[in-house]
């Protein structure tokens, strides 16, 4: 397992015992059990896919084979080691993290025992949790977190590429609508926002025009695959408040350029059961009655499905506090943090596979306070990582996107 290792030790290893392996196996995927992990993939692993059709024949007293060739393909989980460094300047981390527990009028700036469990806990961990889960779902062009220089496509984006898997879009009048206008400040301008409402979380797509996203800073990216929480300002605009990918962030979104057409695809309170029934109808049954099977979707759809249920609540006492099952005619929904919006993926743990290697020496976090040995004032930590991610049988995955 990934091992906290102290050079000075002021620090006691015991005190973060207590989620040693945090930055790799904590992701909210693989303590829910939506992933298959695999230990131990130092290099290339190769994940084998046999199929095959079965023929019963007539009796025969001379064994005759059925004739058919077992098709036996090659999966890969190609690991990706990154790493995460920082350095606190020791006095800043005295004054915000251990004032209250100093002495009156002492800041013991020099000397002292940082609990540096809860400083990683709270400063730190959570946003490597984060960042990991992103990374594994979304790769490293949707994690803004990840700046190293490997290639890590994450399943969804590989999943949509893949030949095989069972595609379904949006582009129905109950799921989508024309915009004919995006201006400089974010606000769309379609037919009617009647079937949406604020908060209603949208996907843009076939835009036309120079509009760009400046929400991280200039020069912008495009608004083409971008997602955002609206509000809605009229009964034929809604303005883009922020991008789904910031929703951790809390930036307000910021804009530069202009559309004259494009596609907004939603999945909201007011057609979110369609959908799911849809999907429902569209599983295979081979695949939705096993155990493992899971239909993932992002919290938005959550949210709307569980106004949905109390929208529909006939005689039903407390249908809008009362906490809702999130199933759907026995399938377990899975609300997915940190994920792709407006995006519904069907598929068995057993499919979906997570490579990493908790007993290398590329699975580590370590930390020092430097002062004892090169007499700077500061405290360091690194994370080092390595994983991989990818799908075994690519037709018995179900992939709903915008």
């Amino acid at each position: 397992m990934p091992q906290f290792t102290f050079t000075n030790n002021t620090y006691a290893g015991e005190a973060l015992a207590g989620f040693m392996a945090s930055t790799l196996l904590e992701a909210d995927s693989v303590k829910r059990g939506l992933l298959t992990v695999i230990n131990d993939v130092k290099s290339r692993k190769i994940i084998l896919d046999v199929d095959d059709d079965v023929v019963l024949q007539d009796p025969s007293g001379i064994f005759a084979d059925q004739g058919t060739t077992a098709l036996q393909n090659e999966s890969y989980l190609d690991p990706v080691v990154y790493e995460f460094m920082k350095q606190e300047q020791w006095d800043k981390l005295v004054q915000s993290w251990e004032s209250q527990s100093l002495k009156p009028g002492a800041f013991m700036d020099y000397e002292g025992v940082v609990d540096l469990s809860d400083f990683m806990v709270q400063r730190y961990l959570t946003k490597i949790q984060i960042a990991n889960e992103r990374l594994y779902w979304l790769g490293k062009s949707a994690t803004k977190e990840a700046a190293f220089t490997a290639s890590f496509a994450g399943l969804l984006p590989t999943i949509a590429a893949a030949e095989g898997v069972y595609k379904v879009g949006l582009g129905k009048p109950a799921t989508s609508m024309a915009a004919t206008a995006i201006d400089a400040s974010g606000v769309v301008t379609v037919s009617d926002t009647s079937t949406l409402t604020d908060g209603d979380v949208v996907t843009i797509s076939a835009v036309t025009g120079t509009s760009k996203d400046t929400t991280n800073g200039a020069p912008g990216i495009a608004i083409q695959g971008q997602s955002y929480f609206i509000q809605i300002t009229s009964g034929t605009t809604f303005k883009l408040v922020r991008n789904f990918n910031e929703i951790n962030t809390r930036k307000p979104a910021t804009f530069t350029g202009t559309a004259t057409a494009a596609t907004i695809s939603y999945i909201n309170a007011s057609n979110v059961l369609g959908v799911l029934s849809s999907v429902y109808s569209q599983l295979d049954p081979a695949d939705r009655s096993q155990e493992d099977f899971n239909l993932q979707i992002p919290l938005h759809i959550g949210y709307a499905y569980a106004q949905a249920q109390a929208n529909k609540a006939t005689n039903v006492l407390n249908a809008f506090s009362d906490p809702k099952k999130m199933d759907y005619l026995g399938v377990p929904l899975q609300l997915m943090n940190h994920w792709q919006a407006n995006t519904i993926l069907g598929a068995r743990s057993s499919n979906l596979f997570l490579g990493v290697d908790l007993l290398g020496d590329a699975s580590e976090l370590s930390t020092v306070y430097m002062k004892p040995y090169t007499n700077d004032n500061v405290v360091r930590m690194k994370a080092r990582m390595k994983a991989a991610v990818n799908y075994k049988f690519a037709n018995e995955i179900f992939y709903l996107s915008a």
